[in-house]
């Protein structure tokens, strides 16, 4: 009990997916120049171009250098809308894909990244563009700003905005609090056990001896 009170306490990002649907005409998707698409997050591309023969791939240029290079940037591999199963539920065909997942990471370079969703039917290929702005990934924590007065000298006390994040904090110490008082109040209650244990078997021993 006493290892898990002493570990940190941490906090990390929550992976948000954007879904790109991927139509005959195009591509559908969320709003991209929203902040809160930051560094770790991921975009799902999924097949919905029902046309008979029609297959995408979606290519995105990682490096930003504003092209594709497949040795360096990410490529799906061929989509298409739906895949035929047998009669278990399983793929006939285990290379057969509706969708496919690129995760940002934690560290990537923030700015614009372009994408490409690429719809083969019948041997003519359609290509489309897209740009996608990734920001940074920033976990801001309270603190005095630059002339804030505290301390002895100040005229009047600081003020705090209530902070969820804070009251998460108080509530963790208070938990911690509380654990270590129970573990120690086991502790007690197991050595006074101990003692009366102890001390009953004493007394029997003195009884015995008595009555011989």
């Amino acid at each position: 009990m006493l290892g898990v009170l002493g570990l940190p306490s941490l906090q990390a990002h929550e992976q948000k997916t954007l879904s790109v649907i991927l139509l005959e005409d195009g591509a559908v998707n969320g709003n991209i120049s929203d902040l809160s698409f930051v560094q770790g997050n991921a975009m799902w591309f999924k097949m919905e171009d029902g046309t008979e023969n029609a297959t995408m791939v979606a290519r995105l240029d990682v490096n930003q250098d504003g092209v594709f290079n497949a040795s360096v940037d990410f490529e799906s591999r061929v989509m298409v809308e739906t895949c035929e199963l047998d009669e278990n539920g399983s793929l006939v065909d285990e290379d057969c894909i509706v969708s496919s997942t690129y995760a940002f990471a934690s560290n990537a370079s923030t700015g614009n990244y372009t994408y490409w969703i690429l719809r083969d039917h019948n041997d003519t290929t359609t290509t489309w563009n897209y740009t996608i702005y990734v920001h940074e990934d920033v976990h801001e924590e309270e603190g005095p700003s630059p002339g804030d007065c505290f301390g002895a000298g100040c005229d009047s006390p600081i003020t705090t905005n209530y902070d969820g994040d804070s009251n998460d904090s108080s509530n963790e110490d208070m938990l911690q609090i509380l654990t270590i008082i129970a573990f120690v109040a086991i502790v007690f209650l197991s050595l006074s056990i101990r003692k009366d244990r102890l001390e009953s078997k004493s007394l029997d021993s003195v009884q015995m001896n008595e009555d011989e």
